[in-house]
């Protein structure tokens, strides 16, 4: 009892020390650049250990707009991620990665970071989505991404009550680079099991089912993988490909121009940023 009496003291100190943060007047003077009709660039000073974290949970709090983060290497980055998640209870703390195994050994591709990368990018392009925060690093930056318009044109939409004709589906899926199995595991797979359709797209966590009724869509939930155990139930659903590996380079572009306007960026060290992404241009 003891034990758990000290968590929650613990919390609740926590709580009040994200709360100073977020109204001291330090943040009341980076909020007010950051609002300005005028791009602004700040330097802080004096920062140490997770108190960066602090400062950018407090600024975020008073101002919920996008945000990124690109810190100076890949596993700075995770940590990063893992100290905002620790200050925000609900609030996803998005990581963009770049879609290698390894940064900068680009002969080797990951598909759970492409699936990341795609579903940040989605994200990033949606009207729909506010306050995001996207933890990023020099060499997930330095590679381009699928421009919107483009992304537009290649997402399948599938939607309740609407028909799907299964057989123009394989057609499209098999196009777009999806392989066809017996069971789905993870992002470029589908199968079919009679009137059951998965997908595993790699704009989404969760892989989708697909109920049909003759050649209706009855239903339309995500499921696990490994247990077979639905999720949620969703009305519609877009179908996103392998848009790293399956979409030319001439129709990518920068991320920074697929940034929604007024987004507060972020730099641990910039110079060590542009040294970095030189390295990668160079190899």
């Amino acid at each position: 009892m003891i034990f758990v009496e000290h968590i929650f003291a613990t919390v609740e100190e926590l709580t009040a020390l994200i709360e100073r943060y977020q109204h001291d007047d330090r943040i009341s003077q980076i909020i007010t650049q950051i609002q300005s009709d005028t791009p602004t660039r700040l330097q802080l000073k004096g920062l140490v250990g997770a108190q960066e974290c602090f400062v950018i949970s407090g600024a975020y709090r008073a101002d919920p707009r996008h945000h990124l983060i690109i810190a100076k290497d890949k596993e700075e980055a995770a940590y990063i991620q893992n100290s905002l998640a620790n200050l925000f209870d609900k609030k996803t703390i998005h990581f963009l990665p770049d879609s290698f195994k390894h940064p900068t050994a680009f002969e080797q591709v990951n598909n759970n970071n492409i699936l990341q990368r795609t579903e940040v990018t989605n994200r990033l392009t949606s009207g729909s989505s506010t306050g995001e925060i996207i933890v990023t690093y020099p060499e997930a930056v330095f590679e381009k991404v699928v421009a919107p318009e483009v992304l537009e044109a290649n997402r399948i939409s599938l939607v309740k009550g609407e028909d799907l004709d299964v057989d123009t589906l394989i057609d499209v899926l098999i196009k777009y680079g999806f392989e066809r199995v017996d069971f789905v595991y993870e992002p470029g797979q589908f199968s079919i099991r009679g009137g059951i359709v998965d997908i595993f797209s790699y704009g989404n966590e969760w892989p989708y089912r697909v109920e049909l009724f003759d050649e209706e869509i009855e239903s339309i939930r995500t499921f696990h993988p490994a247990t077979q155990l639905s999720q949620k139930m969703i009305a519609s659903v877009a179908i996103v490909p392998n848009v790293e590996t399956h979409i030319s380079s001439d129709l990518k572009v920068s991320i920074f121009q697929i940034l929604p306007e007024k987004m507060v960026i972020w730099v641990k060290d910039l110079q060590m940023i542009v040294d970095q992404l030189q390295v990668c241009f160079e190899r």
